[in-house]
């Protein structure tokens, strides 16, 4: 129960003393350029859903694109304390109170749970990258939404080195490429991190390999378009044996757990301290 057992009533009620400074400590703002620069539409906010979600004066629920608030342990009964569930919603709650509130929408229509996604400013700033900044929220690829996908990365990354928020909790700490409950975490959006130990080519993916065993071992799976992306980057996918690398995406069972890209940015090099994406955010 490695993923759980850190919500025992002591650990709850001493991660909510921790967490609950986060929202009144700001973190170091990073020299990455807004993204998208600014919001085009001026709304009115209502109310606070959660840690990404808010409904605006006119009944619209939006959703923030780019990134997902904290989920909540699919083991954890309905009833249970979460902290930084509460956390994440006051972090929303205080960046969107800044300043006036403009939105950038990233698409027109409504996703599955009625919600339009935008790119939110509040007070000029992204309210966004204020939440990843904080460790309140994580970055999250989707179709339609990758154009500041590298650019949020990079503003992760070093709430992730920190330790902040989110990622100050076992359940949402980068796994370790050759952890045994990976195979237990299928259908699941994740970060993985271990040394890449061999390549394989197919005539339509490319293969990472974090063991020798390929029937049990974690992969990575890099598509043809994903693969060119990188070598245009000066990263190609045949160059990383013997890297060690951070990857994020869902957990899908591949004759073993397996991650495959959607994006160069989601795979990042990090045994040189280098903690950015392959492809640099600038370049997007």
């Amino acid at each position: 129960m490695r993923r759980h057992d850190s919500h025992s009533p002591a650990n709850v009620k001493a991660a909510a003393a921790v967490l609950l400074v986060l929202i009144t400590v700001a973190a170091p703002a990073g020299a990455v350029a807004l993204c998208p620069a600014a919001g085009d539409v001026s709304a009115t906010v209502a109310s606070v859903h959660d840690g990404a979600t808010f409904a605006l004066a006119d009944g619209t629920v939006v959703a923030l694109a780019g990134i997902d608030p904290p989920r909540r342990p699919l083991g954890l009964a309905a009833d249970a304390p979460w902290p930084i569930g509460d956390v994440a919603r006051q972090g929303l709650a205080t960046a969107l109170a800044k300043g006036a509130v403009t939105l950038a929408w990233s698409g027109a229509a409504m996703d599955r749970y009625g919600r339009r996604r935008a790119y939110v400013f509040a007070g000029g700033e992204s309210v966004a990258m204020a939440l990843l900044r904080q460790g309140l929220a994580q970055v999250r690829w989707r179709e339609g939404e990758a154009d500041c996908f590298g650019a949020f990365v990079a503003v992760e990354d070093p709430a992730i080195e920190a330790g902040l928020g989110l990622w100050s909790l076992p359940e949402f700490r980068p796994m370790a490429a050759n952890d045994p409950s990976l195979a237990a975490e299928n259908g699941l959006y994740r970060l993985v991190e271990g040394r890449v130990e061999s390549i394989g080519d197919g005539s339509r993916m490319t293969f990472l390999d974090f063991g020798r065993n390929f029937r049990r071992d974690f992969t990575v799976m890099v598509p043809q378009a994903v693969a060119a992306e990188m070598a245009g980057a000066g990263q190609p996918a045949d160059t990383l044996a013997g890297r060690f690398v951070r990857v994020r995406g869902v957990i899908e069972e591949n004759g073993g757990p397996a991650v495959r890209l959607n994006d160069a940015a989601e795979l990042e090099v990090i045994d040189d301290g280098h903690h950015g994406a392959v492809l640099p955010p600038a370049t997007r």
